[in-house]
């Protein structure tokens, strides 16, 4: 899963300043809905319909702000803000 291109759009016009000051938040939102999803694969009981959709939704939602981290970091890196691990360089040179 890639970001969508408005997303990736905006992300690259943001100042670096602003990008910094969404990873904790990211984090936080995705500790929270990790710690959600827990807590509905051992607390509740399977089989309705509004578990089944809850559970699905968090897995989306996961896996987008996952992204969103990643592609921020990324663009950090790119921009040399955040140090790069060696061989990175060309990994950052293929994202548009």
């Amino acid at each position: 899963m890639t970001l969508d291109p408005a997303t990736r759009s905006v992300y690259r016009r943001t100042d670096s300043a602003a990008l910094l000051s969404l990873l904790p938040e990211i984090r936080r939102l995705l500790k929270t809905a990790q710690k959600e999803r827990e807590r509905l694969d051992h607390d509740e009981p399977p089989g309705s319909a509004g578990d089944e959709k809850l559970a699905a939704d968090l897995h989306v939602y996961i896996a987008a702000a996952t992204m969103r981290e990643l592609w921020i970091r990324d663009e950090l890196k790119r921009r040399g803000l955040l140090p790069l691990w060696p061989g990175e360089e060309e990994h950052l040179n293929g994202d548009d």
